[in-house]
């Protein structure tokens, strides 16, 4: 075999440093061109070889001699190239050699170099293509990139890497808000100095019947009793959450323009509105919200909160007039739209009471929110839902998790025994 590189890769092994010439017979067409043989097939070559030379010679003596004339191959010049060639060994053992490269259909130059990678570019006439090597590297390239997604979908990689990049973001979101101060997204989790840790110990552990505090405006006051309901494990009760929404709505008047302007009506609220017995009645609760003893009607709210309380759990309902839109949030990711429906029907008539204008809700949208902090014991749900209610009336997503709890019940207790929520 030649040696690799070769033109004619097919032709035999040069032996004689002498530059050889090949003669071939060819016929001749009109004008004296040559014409290229066509290339003989396998069975053909084998009845070729096979068959007497001697008679083979006799046929082609008695051709005219005009019929053939002798073409003078160089095989070593690389200028023309050569589509077909009979070469005649020294065995008289005849060989088919074929080009391996098949002629262009058009003139094609490689003078020309891709300007971007350096790379060489095949230009014609009309247009010029991409870089071949290129392109192949970029379909293998794909082609992996498809098999590995078809086999991450078959393991059920990408439910679980939504969750994952779901919960991560709920925790990070909040720190990539360019317009928020850097304190309010960091003061939520603000740790607590040892004095306050060592005060709400000690309150913790007072005489049972103590008051520890007593918050005038809403007339509640907070026990030791009541206070050990923000201890781990333990539900809360109607008054600790009555008191730390009170304090809520002071945190906003101290500075409006960090919180949202927000209305947090109380755990008994829905429980009037609507009444097992005698189901929806407005006049129940229609003096709550009078503008003497508010201050603001609540259209002129951001958004209003209502507590419910279902038996032995705790969910929050929220009207999102910013919005336009009806919110539910269950620790547990529990529906209930008969709540919404009520809602949205006090809202009508609340607006229709003391501003004597008719709200149409009708094209407000009912959102049972399922991207929060989820509940997975069976203590945290009234803590779970303050939660809610702080972080959405800074202005914050839900970026806080179930492990987030026993911290919440220490601060929360240090923040009504000091009557002022951060």
């Amino acid at each position: 075999m030649a040696p690799p590189g070769n033109h004619h890769r097919y032709y035999p092994e040069v032996k004689s440093p002498l530059r050889r010439q090949v003669h071939a017979p060819s016929p001749v067409r009109k004008f004296g061109l040559s014409c290229p043989r066509q290339v003989v097939s396998g069975n053909a070559v084998g009845v070729l070889l096979t068959s007497d030379c001697n008679s083979l010679e006799r046929k082609k003596l008695d051709l005219p001699l005009d019929y053939y004339r002798t073409e003078v191959v160089d095989v070593d010049d690389y200028d023309d190239e050569v589509d077909y060639v009979e070469v005649i060994s020294d065995d008289d053992e005849v060989e088919n050699a074929v080009d391996m490269e098949e002629e262009s259909e058009k003139e094609v130059s490689l003078d020309e170099v891709n300007p971007k990678n350096g790379s060489f570019m095949v230009v014609d006439e009309e247009a010029v293509t991409d870089d071949v090597c290129s392109f192949e590297a970029y379909r293998k390239a794909l082609k992996s990139a498809e098999n590995r997604t078809s086999k991450l979908k078959a393991r059920g990689f990408g439910g679980f890497l939504r969750e994952r990049c779901r919960g991560l973001l709920r925790s990070l979101r909040s720190f990539f808000r360019q317009d928020e101060e850097p304190d309010v997204r960091s003061e939520p989790f603000e740790p607590l100095s040892k004095e306050e840790l060592t005060a709400v110990k000690d309150a913790f552990s007072a005489n049972f019947h103590n008051i520890l505090v007593s918050h005038e405006n809403s007339n509640i006051d907070i026990t030791v009793e009541k206070l050990r309901c923000l201890k781990p494990g333990q539900w809360l009760n109607d008054e600790v959450i009555n008191l730390y929404l009170v304090l809520l709505k002071e945190r906003e008047a101290r500075e409006p323009k960090k919180f949202l302007k927000c209305h947090f009506f109380n755990t008994f609220f829905f429980t009037k509105l609507v009444n097992s017995a005698t189901g929806y009645n407005y006049n129940a609760v229609r003096r709550w919200t009078s503008m003497k003893k508010l201050g603001y009607h609540l259209i002129d709210c951001d958004k209003i909160f209502i507590p419910i309380h279902m038996n032995i759990h705790w969910t929050l309902a929220v009207i999102n007039i910013k919005e336009r839109k009806f919110q539910y949030l269950d620790s547990y990711k529990g529906r209930e739209p008969r709540i919404l429906d009520a809602l949205g029907r006090y809202f009508v008539d609340e607006v229709r009471d003391k501003n004597e204008v008719d709200v149409d809700v009708s094209q407000w949208r009912q959102e049972f929110v399922q991207d929060l902090p989820e509940q997975s014991n069976g203590f945290d749900c009234g803590m779970f839902m303050l939660k809610y209610m702080d972080f959405y009336s800074r202005g914050l997503d839900l970026c806080f998790t179930e492990e987030h709890m026993a911290y919440f019940r220490v601060r929360t207790a240090k923040e009504i025994l000091q009557l002022r929520a951060e």
